[in-house]
C-alpha cells in the first residue's frame, strides 16, 4: 500500500512541475525513466538501463531526456532549452556540459553551480548544493538544422 501511495505522490510530483521550455523554432520533447542496475552475467560488472517508472522511492536516480526538433524550413540557431527541476527531486548531475548552466532563483539567472551562492540572513552567502538547484538550462552555440534534432538529459533523485 506504501508503495503504491508514494507511486501516485511521486509521480504526481514529476508530472505536475512546469514544462520544459525551448527557444527555438521547434518542439520539445520530455522523457523520464527511472535508473535501475541490472546484474552482470558470467562475472561482468553490473550494469544500467533506464526505464518508464512504475514506482519511484525515495532515493531513485531518474534521467529527464529533453530533445528539441527542429521543425522549421530553416536551421535554429541560439536554440535555449530550460528545465525547472520539479520539487519532489534534488538534482544529481549531467553528462552534457556544453552550454550547461544552473539555477537557484526559479529560472531568473543561469551560471555553473560553483559560481552560485545563497544568500544567508546576517552572514555571508553560502555556496549553493544541487538541493538549491530550481532549474537547468542548455544554451545551444550550434544551429540545428531543419529535421535535426539534439537530446541533452540530467539525472536527479527522487526526495
Amino acid at each position: 500500500m506504501i508503495g503504491r501511495i508514494w507511486k501516485g505522490l511521486a509521480l504526481a510530483a514529476l508530472a505536475t512541475s512546469a514544462p520544459a521550455i525551448a527557444q527555438g523554432n521547434g518542439n520539445l520533447t520530455t522523457k523520464v525513466e527511472v535508473e535501475k542496475s541490472v546484474p552482470g552475467q558470467d562475472g561482468q560488472p553490473a550494469s544500467k538501463s533506464y526505464v518508464t517508472p512504475d514506482v519511484v522511492v525515495p532515493g531513485d536516480r531518474v534521467r529527464i531526456s529533453l530533445t528539441f526538433t527542429n521543425d522549421g524550413t530553416d536551421a535554429a540557431s541560439g536554440v535555449v532549452v530550460a528545465n525547472p527541476i520539479p520539487p519532489g527531486l534534488m538534482f544529481d548531475s549531467t553528462d552534457d556540459q556544453a552550454g550547461f548552466g544552473v539555477s537557484i532563483d526559479g529560472g531568473e539567472t543561469f551560471a555553473p553551480l560553483a559560481d552560485l551562492t545563497v544568500p544567508v540572513d546576517g552572514s555571508v552567502p553560502r555556496p549553493a548544493t544541487a538541493a538549491d538547484l530550481t532549474h537547468v538550462r542548455w544554451k545551444w552555440a550550434e544551429a540545428i538544422g531543419p529535421g535535426q534534432t539534439r537530446s541533452v538529459a540530467f539525472f536527479a533523485r527522487v526526495r
